[in-house]
């Protein structure tokens, strides 16, 4: 075989095995690669039957951003046999036959199939995984409409409805609100506890205890932690006549910070 034929032979072999194989679209292509081998094995050109032999379409690997394999490597192209006819046919070749076209594109559609289903199962396994936290909103964004310094006039009595000895007492538009020692009326966990009552409830200062009541709503909420300790109500008809008047029909929360509490309006 002379170095033209050399040449072709090796420019259709790059088309069939090589990574961007583009001879199973060209059948007068692969009628030539089959004849320049036999020739180069110094064998008659076998009869090919184009429809029969002409491979399936390539199929391109998996994109590298989705793919989890790798593509395997085109096997190395089998030397030329011996120009001399008699010993090429009484000796079998040492070295297997190339891969034929189609047997290579039949193993990387394969290596792509697994490649995509590994590509899906971490792709759903992370997605699962942040579906499991879903955020959602730590402040309702309501304004701070005051901030309640403690009252030096109210004097809480130990004892009435969770209060303490020396408990600090706040109020606003007819609303008591003052430090207990529990959730009062509620199980809890935390401390720093805040009640709410209608300030007209408070006992006078030499109430019996025995007698201690509340006729109107109450309202508590604690420190858990790092939590602070806050309460929320809704300005009803049960809510003080100054409070109604105030803020009808709107939402409230208390938020206590060291000695102070924060008061926040919303809507109802």
């Amino acid at each position: 075989m002379d170095t033209d034929l050399r040449d072709e032979l090796r420019i259709l072999r790059a088309r069939a095995f090589g990574p961007e194989a583009d001879i199973a679209q060209d059948p007068a292509a692969l009628r030539r690669l089959r004849e320049l081998e036999a020739l180069a094995a110094a064998r008659p050109a076998p009869q090919v039957d184009v429809a029969s032999a002409a491979p399936e379409p390539y199929a391109a690997p998996a994109p590298r951003a989705a793919a989890v394999l790798e593509a395997p490597a085109v096997p190395a192209v089998a030397p030329p046999a011996p120009a001399n006819p008699s010993s090429a046919e009484a000796a079998p070749p040492d070295t297997p036959p190339a891969r034929r076209p189609r047997d290579l594109s039949q193993h990387l559609r394969g290596m792509w199939a697994l490649s995509v289903i590994a590509a899906a199962a971490v792709s759903g396994g992370l997605t699962y995984g942040l579906a499991q936290v879903t955020p959602v909103s730590t402040s309702s964004g309501a304004p701070q409409v005051a901030t309640l310094e403690p009252s030096r006039t109210i004097d809480i009595p130990a004892g009435w409805m969770g209060a303490g000895p020396s408990s600090v007492a706040y109020e606003f538009h007819g609303l008591l609100i003052y430090e207990s020692a529990s959730n009062f009326g509620m199980s809890s966990n935390g401390s720093d506890c805040i009640t709410a009552v209608a300030a007209e409830e408070l006992p006078e200062p030499d109430a019996d205890q025995s007698s201690y009541s509340i006729s109107g709503n109450m309202y508590s909420g604690c420190r858990v932690g790092p939590f602070p300790a806050t309460l929320s109500l809704f300005v009803d008809s049960g809510a003080p006549e100054d409070l109604r008047a105030e803020y009808p029909d709107r939402a409230l929360q208390f938020v206590k910070d060291g000695d102070r509490i924060g008061v926040f309006l919303a809507d109802g």
